[in-house]
């Protein structure tokens, strides 16, 4: 069928061949081209958020920068991943970055790597203090499209926007699974299991945690269990495991099986 046929573009000056409906992003990490991303992430759907992997696409004499995780190329395109204007951009990018969250060391090093030591945009200290959200949305995206919780999303406007439960109080939505942990790329959001509960301080979450009935350890929340048993009801014996006990009886259940 005509819609299914390959789309042929030339990439950083050498033929590729983009699947229907694949990214110029997708293509280019599969021929192990580097374009750099945060807000990527491959379990959910893009975004476009942080603009650090815009890209140059050229078709005739008309020319424009797109972002490369949401742009799906189209023959005869031709697209530079690196050129000075990609760079140039880049640069801004992470110069505004910078001045929102000067502390954070993935987007130092990344800025690094463009030579930006520094960002020309100030933003006042008792602003920026601490601050290491990015907006990138990954965790509000793997809640909703993953995890299927929709316990997170964005709340106020403008320079006041942040990621927030609804009325930045705990929510009866979210099962503590550490999803959002997990897809964070500035570790701006954190877990920690202290006296049998987990505490997500900067979700406003506190839930109680159950006990692995193998050896009796803390392992997971009460609600990501109810959420697991709801998901796998086959699996019903194990689920109330943590995963190194898990794995054990599995072992032992094959073993017996051979027996």
């Amino acid at each position: 069928m005509e819609g299914t046929k390959n789309i042929v573009f030339t990439l950083d000056g050498r033929e590729a061949e983009a699947r229907p409906d694949e990214t110029v992003l997708s293509v280019a990490r599969r021929l192990g081209v580097d374009i750099p991303a945060l807000c990527h992430h491959q379990a959910v759907t893009a975004y476009g958020a942080c603009r650090i992997c815009v890209v140059e696409v050229r078709k005739g004499k008309r020319s424009r920068m797109v972002t490369s995780c949401l742009y799906i190329p189209a023959a005869g395109d031709v697209v530079e991943t690196a050129n000075d204007r990609v760079r140039q951009l880049r640069r801004i990018v992470l110069e505004l970055l910078l001045a929102r969250c000067p502390e954070v060391d993935v987007i130092r090093n990344m800025a690094g790597q463009y030579g930006v030591d520094a960002s020309r945009f100030r933003v006042s200290d008792a602003d920026r203090a601490g601050e290491r959200c990015i907006m990138c949305g990954l965790c509000v995206r793997v809640c909703a499209e993953v995890i299927g919780q929709y316990a997170i999303g964005y709340a106020n406007r403008g320079s006041e926007r942040i990621i927030a439960t609804p009325f930045e109080a705990q929510t009866e939505d979210c099962i503590g699974c550490g999803a959002c942990v997990f897809v964070c790329p500035t570790h701006a959001i954190h877990i920690e299991d202290i006296s049998g509960k987990r505490v997500m301080k900067e979700l406003n979450t506190t839930l109680p945690m159950m006990k692995c009935t193998g050896c009796g350890r803390a392992f997971a929340t009460e609600k990501q269990i109810e959420k697991v048993r709801h998901c796998l009801p086959a699996a019903h014996d194990k689920i109330a495991m943590c995963p190194s006990c898990r794995r054990a009886a599995f072992r032992d259940a094959a073993g017996q099986a051979l027996i």
